[in-house]
């Protein structure tokens, strides 16, 4: 995968929202059987065992125990039992947001894991499902957290796999735009030059950027600068204007600012905190 595909999943990843709806582990009810439908949530299943039948989409299968299936929101599905042993499986249903936008619309990723019957993924959904009964405070952050790991999981392991992650078609002209501003967050980068990257109209742009991502195109371009700052604070003797210079933000006044607001400390106090041999 090249760096500019990696830098959009990347940044799908970092605004994602969840939320989990629903979660078990069960055998199916005799009556587990629903055709053609289309759900408003995505779904996961861990297969423990016994026999059933899935359809996504266009395509059917017959899942057997190790195999973790994900059933995207948006996308006509059909499920069953059969006539053996009826599945007994970890569930969960969820909503994964990038601004407007599930996930899985934006990103190409395949819906068959071989995981195992054992191992990590079980332990990721006994960890969800531990959340349930969960009364403290906290708890929709510890479930939130949890519903994290395991996509963290699906997705790090698809990718891992011959059918890779790939960013949707939809996503390919926002993909040149964040290419040009990983290469060129050194200068000063306009609304107008990365819409033209898009072949937008730049206040179509703007929205379509927000809807993806959560955040406008200078936000992001202004968060990248940061992260080239603190990398160059950190292994680095230049001066502050001298990495302002390198970054795009020539104002010493402006960067400090900016940095400070992004990360809580001055660029002098995270030189002193993070320093390493340059």
């Amino acid at each position: 995968m090249d760096n500019a595909r990696q830098q959009l999943i990347r940044l799908y990843l970092d605004n994602l929202q969840v939320r989990v709806t629903e979660m078990g582990y069960n055998q199916v009810l005799p009556d587990w059987r629903d055709l053609d439908y289309t759900p408003d949530y995505n779904k996961f299943y861990l297969i423990c065992d016994g026999e059933g039948w899935l359809k996504i989409g266009d395509k059917e299968y017959a899942p057997h125990p190790g195999q973790w299936f994900l059933m995207p929101q948006g996308v006509k599905q059909s499920y069953s039992y059969t006539a053996g042993p009826r599945f007994t499986k970890y569930w969960c249903h969820f909503t994964a947001k990038v601004g407007e936008n599930n996930l899985f619309n934006l990103l190409h990723i395949p819906v068959l894991l071989e995981s195992g019957v054992e191992g990590e993924p079980q332990r990721l959904f006994q960890e969800l499902l531990s959340c349930e009964a969960d009364t403290s405070l906290t708890s929709p952050l510890l479930l939130k957290a949890a519903m994290m790991k395991l996509i963290a999981y699906y997705v790090e392991h698809a990718a891992a796999g011959a059918a890779g992650v790939e960013p949707a078609e939809s996503s390919v002209p926002l993909q040149a735009v964040i290419e040009h501003i990983h290469l060129h967050y050194d200068r000063n980068l306009t609304i107008d030059e990365l819409a033209e990257r898009a072949h937008l109209h730049p206040n179509y742009f703007i929205r379509v950027f927000r809807r993806h991502f959560g955040t406008s195109p200078i936000q992001y371009v202004n968060r990248k600068r940061i992260e080239e700052a603190k990398w160059l604070l950190a292994s680095t003797d230049l001066l502050l204007a001298e990495i302002g210079a390198k970054v795009g933000i020539p104002d010493v006044s402006y960067l400090s600012k900016l940095f400070k607001s992004s990360t809580g400390l001055s660029p002098t106090a995270y030189r002193l905190t993070h320093r390493t041999n340059p």
